[in-house]
């Protein structure tokens, strides 16, 4: 973001939710991310197609960490069940190590997901999304920034026109 800012980065991917406060840029809608539930491939979990918060319950799970408000407000909802254990990871790449040691599971958006195949990604039963965009200078006119900005959401309209 800051070398996005000082003028120093061309293209910035993010969340929409944190552009209101960026003067002259243009915001351009990639893709919406749902959230998944990561756990160790050899956990039950794993083997489910969707994962409910009944699935959750009684098991461990793993917050914070810079978690987009989205998240931290599904988390939340998790922890004032009661019917939870969590406890708080400063970023997603602990949370990774724990989830490999088995000392939790965790909710995460989908794209943070590295496709190393290294963990299980189930999706998680929650209409909410994230809504991913790129953002470019309004003064940057270039015409190949332009394409490689259509090509990018071709890409992606195409993934999920004919999901993998």
């Amino acid at each position: 973001m800051d070398s996005f800012l000082k003028n120093e980065a061309d293209i910035l991917f993010t969340l929409k939710e944190h552009t209101k406060q960026l003067a002259g840029t243009t915001v351009h809608e990639l893709f919406k991310s749902h959230i998944y539930l990561i756990t160790d491939k050899g956990d039950p979990l794993a083997s489910k197609n969707i994962i409910t918060d009944e699935d959750i319950y009684g098991r461990t799970l793993m917050v914070g960490g810079g978690s987009p408000a989205l998240l931290r407000a599904v988390q939340q909802k998790l922890i004032s069940s009661g019917k939870i254990s969590y406890f708080n990871s400063p970023d997603h790449e602990t949370t990774l190590t724990n989830v490999a040691a088995g000392r939790g599971i965790c909710l995460a958006p989908g794209f943070l997901n590295d496709h190393s195949g290294q963990f299980a990604w189930v999706p998680y039963d929650c209409k909410d999304t994230f809504n991913c965009v790129l953002c470019t200078h309004k003064t940057d006119n270039r015409e190949s920034l332009s394409e490689f900005i259509n090509t990018l959401k071709k890409l992606y309209d195409d993934v999920v026109a004919f999901p993998l």
